[in-house]
């Protein structure tokens, strides 16, 4: 790994440090730099702005929940793959409700940066069946239709999501 790799990934191990101990909001790009051990400008000529650090940060993290969550699955079908890895997907965005938040808001505007993330879940659900574009969309609707209602629901747990998803799912496999 060169120089330039290393100061990347100490920035966003960094900024995850300072995300989960202040905020988001609170975290500021100075703190990041200090804390990284590089200088300011040198955060910027990795990452253009804040919301891009949480926007990899977060990138990262999720394809390590997904990692995590394929060495227990032993699903056959789409739809109870799904649920699976729902549910650990569902606690990691719980768990970081405020980054998860502001990552949608991501996500609406910037939707080309996950779509490969995305699809690569998709064929993951359809691994062991035929792949079906059109359901696996619509499953991936119910899907962060759910999460949204679970992110504004401040009660609202990865177990209940999942089962709110699961009679979504319910329904159009019928």
């Amino acid at each position: 790994m060169n120089k330039r790799e290393k100061t990347y990934l100490a920035i966003l191990d960094a900024s995850w440090n300072l995300f989960n101990e202040y905020g988001y909001h609170e975290t500021t790009t100075r703190q990041i730099s200090q804390q990284a051990g590089v200088a300011t400008g040198t955060v910027f000529s990795h990452f253009p702005s804040k919301a891009e650090i949480l926007k990899v940060a977060m990138y990262r993290k999720i394809e390590d929940v997904i990692k995590n969550a394929a060495l227990s699955d032993t699903h056959h079908t789409p739809r109870l793959k799904l649920r699976h890895y729902a549910k650990h997907l569902y606690a990691f965005y719980l768990e970081n409700r405020e980054f998860s938040k502001e990552l949608v808001v991501c996500i609406l505007w910037q939707q080309a940066y996950f779509v490969d993330q995305l699809d690569a879940f998709k064929l993951t659900l359809y691994s062991e069946t035929q792949y079906d574009a059109a359901q696996a969309n619509i499953m991936m609707d119910c899907y962060f239709m759910t999460l949204l209602q679970g992110l504004c629901n401040e009660a609202q747990t990865a177990d209940e999501m999942v089962r709110v998803l699961s009679n979504k799912l319910h329904l159009i496999q019928k």
